[in-house]
């Protein structure tokens, strides 16, 4: 099990999605499901693969663990050969067609295993919210371009009707390649939000990350300081746009938007109000240190052990805040994942190939993306928030306690010198607003509700109130 990197899971982490030149696909797409051997338990992965003879993209299960349509990050299939590659969760799958099986090897971490696929059916997700075509208001592909054309934003701006001029909501996805839906184990909560949204007055924005989906950019070389800039040029969009009305545009953040949100309110004027759902308000470390503690206490460990192990993923988590990549850098973090590796417990690391395990963790820790997370203080940005604010979060969020963060947001909002704001926590609901029995990621996909109606009631409320306000 995963202890240094922000996002647990079960078996894989948060997704991503790209497309990736093909040749042949008629031959290859369709639903394509083998069992993964590893030790004494059986996993079944499917890859959903469809596209033209131009691009492919793909989607994989693990039905064992819950987990429906992760997106990859490239799909090829040339002279018969399928690569099907997740970079970030360390995945790599590459096989032969043979008429309808595929032979070939599942790379997790640098470690192969033999995996032969047989074509499938693809399963049918009780997804009830996900909103269903046709649809009682305007849908329109955009395109948001940086004035260098650097990188362009790929989205979607639903309006209520053709002849209004209405508020405006801007989505912001959480950690990792989201795409416009946030879409993660069959849920796509953004689509969702927007559709709820839409239906009630509110002209709604939301996007595929940089590099992720249509947009253009590198997705692993960005900071939460690109993600700010991404969302004040959707800011820049929207105030453009002649049916929206530029005075009443809003954010909504979620997770690791909740992070962003406030970074872009505490610098651009016009945005009227916003809402956080599951935000930290403490630092990215303790963060990350809340969730290994969470982990370790599910795996068992005794206390001394976790207290042990979380002095250790402090010191490394602080080394990286100067980190300049220099060899000496290099070296250092080296030695200290090799230290962390000799204190875990027995049971745990016979679980892992160790050379595996050390090279997964540096990369991962080593991303810009990463680091600028650990090295954020969202206090700073929502001392400067002068909009309205909504705030809640589920007291089974495992990711983000529901309790210390948002109590770290009211008193931030409060040195600022903000008294325009509400907080809202919710029993049994999950980091992702679902009800839930215990918050644990493995439940997430086997939960058909997408997000809790009383908090789509409860935000949808809260906005007409504040777009209402003069």
């Amino acid at each position: 099990m995963n202890h240094t990197i922000m996002n647990k899971t079960l078996f894989i982490t948060i997704v991503m999605l790209a497309v990736a030149s093909v040749l042949n696909a008629g031959d290859i797409t369709g639903s394509w499901e083998g069992i993964l051997r590893v030790q004494q338990s059986h996993l079944r992965i499917v890859f959903h693969i469809q596209g033209t003879d131009s691009t492919l993209t793909s989607t994989m299960d693990s039905p064992d663990q819950g987990a429906f349509g992760l997106p990859t990050t490239r799909s090829s299939f040339r002279d018969n050969k399928v690569e099907i590659v997740a970079t970030g969760l360390g995945i790599f799958y590459q096989g032969t067609l043979l008429g309808d099986s595929i032979a070939g090897t599942f790379n997790q971490g640098g470690i192969p295993f033999p995996l032969v696929l047989k074509r499938s059916e693809k399963p049918v997700l009780d997804r009830p919210q996900t909103p269903v075509e046709p649809l009682p208001y305007i849908s329109e592909e955009v395109i948001i371009p940086y004035p260098d054309d650097s990188i362009s934003l790929s989205g979607t701006l639903t309006l209520p009707d053709s002849t209004g001029t209405f508020p405006a909501i801007l989505l912001i996805a959480g950690s990792g390649p989201n795409d416009r839906d946030e879409t993660l184990f069959g849920h796509k909560p953004f689509l969702v939000i927007s559709d709820h949204l839409t239906r009630n007055g509110f002209a709604v924005l939301r996007y595929d990350k940089r590099g992720v989906g249509k947009s253009t950019g590198d997705f692993d070389k960005a900071t939460l300081r690109d993600f700010a800039d991404d969302a004040i040029m959707a800011v820049d969009y929207l105030k453009q746009r002649k049916e929206v009305n530029g005075e009443k545009i809003g954010l909504l953040g979620h997770s690791e938007g909740g992070i962003v949100a406030p970074m872009v309110a505490s610098e651009e004027t016009a945005v009227h109000m916003m809402v956080l759902m599951a935000a930290p308000g403490t630092t990215g470390i303790e963060i990350v240190l809340d969730q290994n503690e969470i982990s370790m206490q599910q795996q068992a460990m005794e206390p001394e052990t976790i207290e042990k192990l979380q002095m250790l993923n402090r010191e490394m988590f602080e080394s990286l805040l100067t980190w300049d990549g220099s060899e000496n850098h290099r070296t250092a973090l080296r030695d200290r994942l090799l230290h962390l590796w000799e204190q875990l417990p027995l049971l745990q690391t016979v679980k892992m190939n160790k050379d595996s395990y050390l090279r997964s963790q540096f990369n991962a820790m080593i991303k810009p993306g990463y680091r600028s997370f650990l090295a954020v203080n969202p206090t700073k940005n929502l001392e400067k928030v002068r909009c309205a604010v909504l705030a809640i979060n589920g007291e089974n969020d495992l990711q983000v306690a529901a309790e210390k963060n948002l109590a770290a947001i009211g008193k931030a909002l409060e040195r600022g010198g903000n008294q325009h704001f509400e907080i809202k926590k919710y029993p049994l609901l999950n980091h992702l607003f679902q009800e839930s029995v215990t918050g644990r990621v493995d439940e997430y996909g086997k939960i058909s509700q997408t997000i809790s109606p009383e908090v789509l009631s409860d935000i949808t409320n809260w906005l007409k109130r504040e777009a209402e306000d003069k």
